[in-house]
Order: C-alpha cells, then structure tokens, then sequence
C-alpha cells in the first residue's frame, strides 16, 4: 500500500479500513466483524465531549468523530468511543477500567511518558488487555496517542497514524 499519511482526510481511510475489513470477512468468515459506522458528532457534542474529557480533542480525531461519532469492530472487536459513549457505556467503563490498571503500575514512565500526562480513552478490547488513549502531556511529547497492551506499546503523532497502523501494520511500522 502506498504511504496512507499522504491520503487526503481521514473519509479516504475510513474506506480504506471498511474495504479491508469486508475483505478480511470474506476471506476468513468468524474471524473478523464487519465495521460500523455511526451517525456523525455534531459540533455541539463534540464542543461538550472536549469539555468532559479536560482536554482539546487531537484535530484528525475530532474530524474522525465529525464522520462517524466513533466505530465499532475498529480493530478486531475493538471499538473507537465517540461522544455517544461518554459519560457512561460499557465500552468506556471497560476502558477506564484498563486506564487505571496501566496507572496503577506505573507503565507511563516505562514509556517515557511524562508522570502527569492525562489520557482519554479511545478504545478497549473486550478483555480490557489491549487500549488505545488520546495523551496529553502539556506539550512535554508531540505524541497524542497511545496503543499498549499484552506487551506491547505504540505511540503516534495523530489519529492518522492511529488509522494507518491498522489499515496497513506492516508498512506503518517499516517506515
């Protein structure tokens, strides 16, 4: 795939993810789910979603959202949280539960994340061992998100990257 940052918006990647999905079910059916899109955020829900998370919403999320106001089977079973799912779903309290794990045992400093860094969540799996949050770090690092889980951990600039890395892991990663 040629490099997917240079696609114009993220309703290109979004395609791009939808068509890779269906294609992933046809080949291998039970394996995967069919990605569902939402109906898209209005600014007013988005204005009040950046009110109750304490932080400005990253600029290539807050246009994801104003898409689709969050998807499910993003990754795997994985949802993205949108508005909808804020203050309360299941898909958050799972998320919030593994935020407080991953505080709990200090893996913010193992990443070179500063200690006050503040994270939203964005998506949880439903075993709550893989999540993806939106960082703040007042400037300290120019990542915004962050993909850890079962051993792993990702930082990326924006939520393009974010959508990149599942469209294409391979190619994202050998960049």
């Amino acid at each position: 795939m040629s490099d997917l940052m240079e696609v114009d918006g993220l309703q290109e990647m979004i395609a791009q993810l939808v068509e890779k999905r269906a294609r992933e079910v046809a080949e291998e059916p039970g394996a995967y789910s069919l990605i569902q899109l939402r109906p898209s955020a209005t600014e007013e829900q988005l204005a009040e979603l950046q009110s109750v998370v304490g932080q400005a919403l990253e600029p290539r999320y807050r246009e994801f959202l104003s898409v689709s106001d969050g998807l499910d089977n993003f990754y795997f079973e994985m949802p993205i949280l949108g508005c909808q799912d804020w203050p309360e779903s299941a898909a958050l309290i799972r998320a919030q539960s593994f935020l407080e794990l991953i505080l709990d045992m200090g893996t913010l400093e193992d990443e070179g994340l500063p200690s006050t860094s503040r994270l939203v969540p964005v998506s949880v799996d439903e075993d709550e061992t893989n999540g993806i949050f939106m960082i703040d770090t007042l400037g300290a690092t120019q990542d915004r998100f962050w993909w850890v889980g079962e051993g792993s951990s990702l930082l990326f600039p924006d939520f393009a990257a974010v959508m990149a890395y599942v469209i294409d892991p391979a190619g994202y990663l050998l960049r």
